[in-house]
């Protein structure tokens, strides 16, 4: 997926989904994958079928906040965004993402509220990762 090569990662990721490991996060990022090329319907249906899958997944729910706020559907997005943090509230493309509606809205403050939380949260997975704590995803 990081090579851009998203046939091939569709096909490995649908390798991981029929043989059910880590079915949501598989679905959530083929979805991705999808939606880079272009097929968002389809992308779509794979980010339902991760929640499906894993009702907690917050890639899927930040995914079809992502497409509710492209669609202008913002009442949705926002829902989406608030859920995808509600689960995970690490999961710092979330908050970014929320930050970006809030933003749209103009609820300025709000916004760059979201985006240093975003920040704060990426740096302490980057700097995990640096020191060996944690591996980098």
């Amino acid at each position: 997926m990081s090579a851009r090569k998203y046939d091939e990662a569709i096909a490995l990721f649908s390798e991981a989904v029929e043989s059910g490991a880590h079915r949501a996060e598989a679905l959530s990022k083929r979805g991705v994958c999808r939606l880079r090329l272009g097929d968002r319907s389809t992308a779509q249906a794979d980010f339902e079928a991760a929640l499906a899958a894993d009702p907690q997944c917050a890639p899927a729910m930040t995914n079809l906040g992502n497409l509710a706020l492209e669609a202008g559907q913002l009442d949705e997005a926002r829902a989406r965004y608030r859920a995808a943090i509600a689960a995970n509230p690490d999961y710092a493309l979330a908050h970014h993402n929320y930050a970006v509606l809030l933003k749209r809205e103009g609820h300025v403050k709000e916004s760059v509220r979201e985006l240093r939380r975003a920040a704060k949260l990426e740096s302490g997975s980057l700097w995990e990762w640096l020191s060996g704590k944690r591996r980098r995803r």
